[in-house]
């Protein structure tokens, strides 16, 4: 540890053992109003909880133990942790009834279990309170506690201060929900375990006593390596990092990461007809960034979707976006992520007939041909009679495996699992009353346009890779800065103008190596984009690559 994080680990120490030591509610949640807020805040987290019973419980950041005492009432072993004694004396002193609550006075950036020792890693306001570090040191750690299938569950300021409480100094690190998301979705075990994403949200008590969405929860769960197969894979071929969905952007429009933005939002809208109007219900499987319901909650007043995602990344932007959305936006539009693409019985158990229309645009070519059955299934059993199931989707003109090598190496990269539209229509035959659009040729006339995208956002900059100025440029930049300083400020010495001179030097320099990063990255992305974007365009010259809207009926 180098010491400036040695100085901020002092920093936090002293934060909660000195200036906010004492062991009541409105200190453990730096607010005077804290007896109102827990009365809602309170149930809000323990709702978004998994199942507890019978399971090992391992609390960070416990405090007074305002969750631990209920936990230990539902699980079978629940071990309490925080650094400040005051509390956890008084969290002993309010659970002694409870046998299988193990308080311990531990600092969590120390503090190690054997592998699989826990079913749930719980904190509730901690890695505000380490540096970036540390959280991704904890990332790990918790990764190796959890038994397979386990959940980490944090909550976490985000952005800016929320409690009304003085503060002396205030070393807390607020950070944007992407930076979480990134360091435990970076986090992986030898053997392949990660992290995935389930859900992430406000905490909406905050946001309606405190108006305050800023506030953030999230659940993930470890999953092993064949379930993370394909999150690795997506990865790999830079589609879902956050820089990748930011380079998608670029090119398809906000909040999403395919073909076509709100036209084909607006196109699907359309399709469905009158399945869409006030009080309808609808569904929108692999839902990327949320554009598609977006568009439709804002076309259609006094609708409400749902969008599911099968990864984390796209997740925890979707949902860092989604709270600082109007509070109508947010009540039309909620986000969920499922594991193993929705297919386990546990995933997508929503009761029967509960949605009006579904939409899976892009999503059930991610799936084989054994998953995009009992997705279909599942689809049939959700939609209400009379509901319509939108599925738009690439497909092939004859069989993949007949198809250019180019073609095969992109699907298998993206682990597409592309069928012939007369094989898609069959399988959606088997529970739904199917009609068919061709929109192929809108397909060519969007990749046309996202073309002339691609060489608007990244070829100017990447032609335009900044040089380093030459030493004697240096110099003669810096006696000119030093000379204007003292013109500008005849009493300041010719030293502090040197050295005003020098710090004005080291920060061009900063900045241009920012832009020469920004170049180079641009130019990377210039060169995959044309790279898969010829792919495409070939692909649909030779009528290999098609593009079909599948409205499905369920009779």
């Amino acid at each position: 540890m180098v010491a400036g994080e040695n100085d901020e680990r002092k920093d936090f120490t002293t934060y909660w053992t000195s200036d906010h030591s004492a062991p009541t509610l409105e200190n453990m949640m730096l607010d005077s109003e804290a007896s109102k807020m827990d009365v809602l805040e309170r149930p809000e987290i323990l709702s978004e909880l998994p199942t507890l019973t019978g399971k090992a419980v391992f609390e960070l950041g416990a405090g007074i133990g305002r969750f631990s005492g209920i936990l230990a009432e539902k699980a079978s072993r629940v071990v309490a942790l925080d650094f400040v004694e005051a509390s956890c004396a008084e969290n002993r002193r309010a659970h002694k009834h409870l046998d299988n609550l193990e308080v311990v006075c531990a600092d969590a950036t120390r503090v190690d279990y054997p592998e699989g020792s826990f079913d749930l890693v719980f904190t509730n306001w901690l890695l505000m309170y380490l540096t970036d570090e540390e959280v991704q040191a904890f990332a790990e750690k918790a990764l190796r506690w959890l038994r397979p299938g386990g959940h980490l569950f944090f909550r976490e300021s985000c952005f800016h201060q929320s409690g009304n409480a003085k503060r002396r100094f205030n070393p807390t690190k607020y950070r944007h929900p992407e930076d979480y998301s990134r360091m435990f979705s970076g986090a992986v075990q030898s053997d392949g375990s990660r992290f995935q994403l389930c859900a992430t949200n406000c905490v909406e008590a905050y946001a309606q006593m405190k108006g305050n969405v800023h506030q953030m929860w999230f659940r993930w769960e470890k999953v092993d390596a064949r379930v993370s197969a394909k999150q690795a894979c997506y990865l790999s071929t830079q589609q879902y990092t956050l820089a990748g969905l930011m380079r998608y952007e670029k090119i398809y429009g906000k909040n999403y990461i395919g073909t076509g933005g709100d036209e084909v939002s607006e196109k699907l809208r359309l399709a469905a007809g009158d399945t869409v109007k006030a009080g309808c219900r609808g569904l929108d499987v692999g839902c990327g960034l949320g554009g598609t319901i977006l568009h439709l909650a804002d076309k259609c007043p006094q609708t409400y979707w749902h969008g599911i995602s099968f990864n984390s990344e796209l997740s925890a932007v979707a949902g860092g976006r989604h709270v600082d959305r109007p509070r109508n936006q947010r009540d039309a539009v909620s986000f969920e992520t499922v594991a193993e693409f929705g297919i386990p019985a546990s995933q997508l158990n929503y009761p029967q007939n509960s949605f009006d229309v579904s939409i899976m645009r892009g999503a059930l070519m991610h799936l084989d041909m054994g998953d995009k059955a009992v997705m279909l299934r599942k689809m049939s059993r959700m939609l209400r009679p009379g509901g319509k199931l939108l599925v738009l989707d690439y497909t092939v003109g004859k069989p993949l495996a007949q198809c250019s090598e180019s073609l095969q190496a992109y699907c298998s990269a993206r682990v597409f699992s592309l069928l012939e539209h007369t094989q898609e229509k069959e399988l959606l035959e088997r529970y739904f009353k199917v009609e068919i659009t061709d929109m192929t040729q809108d397909l060519k006339k969007y990749l046309v346009a996202e073309t002339s995208r691609i060489e608007e956002q990244f070829a100017p900059a990447a032609d335009e890779i900044p040089g380093s100025p030459k030493k004697c440029q240096r110099t003669a930049l810096e006696n000119q800065i030093a000379a204007a300083v003292s013109e500008v400020f005849p009493a300041v010495n010719d030293a502090t103008a040197s050295s005003a001179a020098v710090a004005a030097m080291e920060a061009l320099k900063l900045h241009l190596d920012a832009d020469r990063e920004d170049a180079k990255t641009r130019a990377e992305d210039l060169k995959w984009c044309r790279e898969q974007w010829a792919v495409k365009r070939a692909a649909l010259d030779a009528g290999e690559l098609q593009w079909h809207l599948f409205v499905a009926t369920k009779p």
